[in-house]
């Protein structure tokens, strides 16, 4: 984890005398934190000006990452973003699992009995990131490419998560926080959006209306690990002309019932 030392990130660790640190790993590391942080791709001058390192170290870095599969440039350009590499390897952290390959089957199993798209994210501080991806056999479906993230607090997948923490948790996180809003029907009101997570909580799901993307519903549970901690989110999302709200309310049952079979396999 990176910490602020004299206005320059840095590498915390207990007792650095007795910790040799790798120059070459600790600059690699920040260029990865800064791509993850990074809402748009990073190009050399862009992380050699943040990082505070010389462009042919972070050039170096770059394609030393992008050839590992770590992390790719988009549409042929000179600007990198976290790759599939890195979230396939970040999907194996529950008890060293891949958590990938043990969703697959759930994923496409929502997608063919409901008709729509079901996703796999992991949460990672603000975001979660979307690590595999399963069409339904509709013609017109949502879709987002696997290596993209969206807001923690985006619609169900947000409710979803918040309500795995535990209410201390969930109460410290939203205390004075501005929810962010997305469309007219974003629930950015403190103690509604509260009783939202609360009611995620009871039910074991969470869903969105119109509250991400205008025109689109979803239903999301999180997968908890053996620890309790939500370790992914999983998710079925269409077009609100497909989904009614019959359809949403047991579209949420299956999703619930695939992400507690998922935790259990953890």
């Amino acid at each position: 984890m990176f910490t602020q030392e004299n206005g320059m990130p840095a590498v915390a660790l207990a007792d650095k005398s007795e910790h040799a640190l790798v120059p070459a790993v600790v600059k690699a590391f920040r260029v990865l934190e800064a791509l993850a942080d990074s809402v748009e791709p990073l190009g050399v001058s862009e992380l050699a000006r943040r990082l505070d390192i010389g462009k042919s170290t972070v050039h170096g870095l770059l394609t030393t990452l992008a050839a590992l599969g770590m992390i790719e440039a988009g549409n042929g350009s000179r600007r990198y973003r976290i790759g599939r590499g890195l979230h396939l390897l970040a999907s194996r952290s529950a008890g060293g699992v891949d958590l990938r390959a043990l969703a697959r089957p759930k994923l496409e199993a929502l997608a063919g009995t409901t008709g729509q798209t079901s996703f796999l994210g992991i949460p990672h501080r603000d975001a979660v990131t979307i690590v595999d991806m399963v069409h339904g056999p509709l013609a017109m479906s949502v879709s987002a490419r696997v290596g993209s993230s969206i807001p923690l607090l985006a619609g169900a997948v947000g409710k979803a998560l918040l309500a795995a923490w535990p209410e201390v948790r969930r109460d410290a996180f939203l205390a004075g926080r501005e929810l962010p809003r997305f469309t007219r029907r974003t629930l950015t009101d403190n103690q509604r959006y509260r009783a939202a997570v609360r009611r995620a909580d009871e039910r074991g799901f969470a869903i969105d209306v119109d509250e991400y993307v205008d025109g689109m519903r979803a239903a999301a549970a999180a997968i908890v690990g053996p620890d309790d901690e939500p370790v992914g989110a999983l998710w079925v999302a269409g077009f609100a002309r497909h989904i009614d709200d019959a359809a949403l309310d047991e579209i949420a049952k299956s999703v619930a019932i695939a992400a507690r079979e998922i935790g259990a396999l953890l």
